[in-house]
Formats: C-alpha cells, structure tokens, sequence
C-alpha cells in the first residue's frame, strides 16, 4: 500500500508528525487507475505515524474501521490535484486539527512527554497550516452541472454491472469503484448514492465466505452510504427502504462469523434497531437466519432478537381484523 501513499511531514505544536496521503490519481471516473483499497481510503481520514494499534488480527480490523465509520465521509471530487497543494493533502490535514488541540492541552505527541504550550502558538500553528493547505473553492453551478451530467451518462453502465454480478461477482471490484467515482463526483446525486450502496452490498456477499476482512469493510462501507442518504433526503422509497432493511439485516448477519468479538453485541443491537426503524416487519426471517442461531443463546443478543420479533408479531396482532 505504501507505494500508493505520499508522506507529508509535519510540525503541530512543536511535534513531528508523518502523515502519508493518497498519491495523486488520475481522477477520470472511467478510466481511474485507482485502486480498490486507495479508492476506499477516503473513507480514512489519515494514516498517521503517533501510535499503533496493540489490537492484534481482527479485532485490530475491526477498531480501525470503527474509528473511521464514525468520522463523517469526505467524497474525492474529479478534479485535477494541485502538485504544490493535494485535495486529499488539505482534507487530511484539515482533520488533524482537533489532534492538535489535544496536543495543546497536554497529551503532547512528542517522545519528550506532556507539553504546554499558549493559545497564541496554537492560534500560530493553526493559521500557518491554513495557509499552507486552504480549502478547495465551491464548484460553480456550471461545474456542478457538468459533473451531474457525467454522473447520468455513466449510470447505465454501472446498474448493468449490478445486475452482472449477482450471477457473476468477478466484477465486484470494479462496479464498486465505478460507483464510487460517481459518488465524488456529484456526493448528493440520488441514484449514483444507491448505485453505490448496491455495489458495497454486492461486494459483501462476494467476499463473505473467504474473504471476512473485506466482507467487514464493503458493509460497513454500505452501512455508512445508508446514513448519508438518510442525512441528505428526507423521503424513502419503498424500494429504497427494501435495500436499506438489506443493508442492516446483513450487517446483523455478518457479526455471526465473530460473535464473541468485544464490540459485537453493540454492532449487533445497533443494526437490528435501524433495520426495525426502516419498518422490517418479517419475524420468520430473524428465526430462520443461520447466522443468528448462536445469539438466540447468547444472553448478550438474544434480547435484542426477542425484542425485535414481540414488536413485530405484536403488530401483526394488533392489525389483524377483529
């Protein structure tokens, strides 16, 4: 990975930091030499060279990509990279700010230990990063056009690929970077948002069965576009919601391979709320999963299914005719 990262050295507060970015890329949506794992790297706000993670295998996996699910996603725009100042360069450094306030405060990340230092070296330090990175202009309405047009014209062939790999997932990779390039280049376009969470799912079961790691990350991955989608539009579909409800079941399923992992039960609890949310209303599934016969037996997960079910046959009750 590390012939696609550039290194970028440093100073906050005093300390030095390594921060490796993204090469530049040739951003063409279709011709992009982007890889999967630099593509998915925009979920990664920065690979910074302070600690490592002690976790080991898995669990090391799955902490890493918590910590990134729960930073808000930054699309890559197609738009050609300034050699003297990278979009993925000024986005990284940007997030790096609120790690300089704890530095500020005293968790100094220097070898020397704890440091103070003033609001005016701070206020220093932040402005001088500013101007060495300063955000990238709005697109024009022009601009913004051109990009929803290229995004329209390059729709059919990414549903296509859809329908292609269901029966065929040699494929996956390349429709989830296809889908993803439309998504930078217009991040509120609704069809290239569910085309995206379409192919991350796609992803998900064809990686499941050998490949766990990069199972984890294509559902996180869809997991994530759901909510966004939720944040941008206020109505759903129906068909919308069916793929959402999709989404969360598989997240639900995909804690089974790991179950006693330390943060399962919340994953789990958390993905079975925002499936019931999203109006899932078939209890004969939830008994009838595979991967959830161990949580039936699993005090830590077994109330959230019971739970689930009450509600769901409870209200079939309640609308039968009387």
């Amino acid at each position: 990975m590390s012939g696609r990262l550039n290194l970028v050295k440093l100073r906050l507060l005093g300390d030095g930091v390594d921060l490796m970015t993204p090469r530049s890329q040739n951003r063409n949506s279709e011709n992009s030499t982007m890889s999967r794992e630099a593509a998915r790297s925009c979920h990664d706000s920065a690979i910074v060279s302070l600690s490592r993670c002690d976790d080991q295998g898995l669990s090391c996996h799955r902490n890493r990509l918590n910590r990134l699910d729960n930073n808000p996603w930054t699309p890559v725009v197609s738009a050609p990279a300034s050699p003297t100042s990278p979009h993925w360069t000024n986005l990284v450094v940007r997030g790096l700010f609120y790690a300089t306030v704890l530095a500020g405060a005293g968790c100094g990340l220097g070898q020397s230990g704890p440091q103070e230092y003033s609001e005016a070296e701070k206020k220093a330090q932040f402005d001088k990063l500013l101007a060495a990175y300063p955000a990238e202009p709005t697109d024009t309405p022009e601009q913004t056009r051109k990009k929803e047009a290229e995004v329209e014209e390059k729709l059919p062939r990414v549903e296509a690929m859809l329908v292609e790999v269901k029966t065929d997932s040699a494929r996956v990779d390349e429709v989830v970077e296809l889908s993803m390039n439309l998504v930078a280049l217009a991040p509120k376009h609704r069809a290239a948002n569910i085309a995206y969470c379409k192919a991350q799912l796609a992803s998900f079961f064809a990686k499941e069965a050998d490949d766990h790691y990069q199972a984890l990350v294509a559902i996180n991955s869809a997991v994530r576009e759901v909510e966004r989608f939720l944040e941008i539009f206020n109505d759903v579909s129906e068909s919308e919601r069916q793929l959402f409800q999709e989404v969360y079941f598989n997240q639900a399923r995909r804690e089974g391979y790991y179950p006693q992992g330390g943060d399962s039960p919340e994953i789990f609890k958390n993905a079975i709320e925002s499936l019931m949310k999203l109006g899932f209303h078939d209890a004969e599934r939830l008994k009838a999963e595979p991967k959830f016969a161990y949580f039936f037996t699993d005090k830590k997960f077994a109330p959230v299914l019971e739970t689930a079910i009450a509600r769901i046959e409870g209200s079939a009750a309640d609308d039968k005719p009387k």
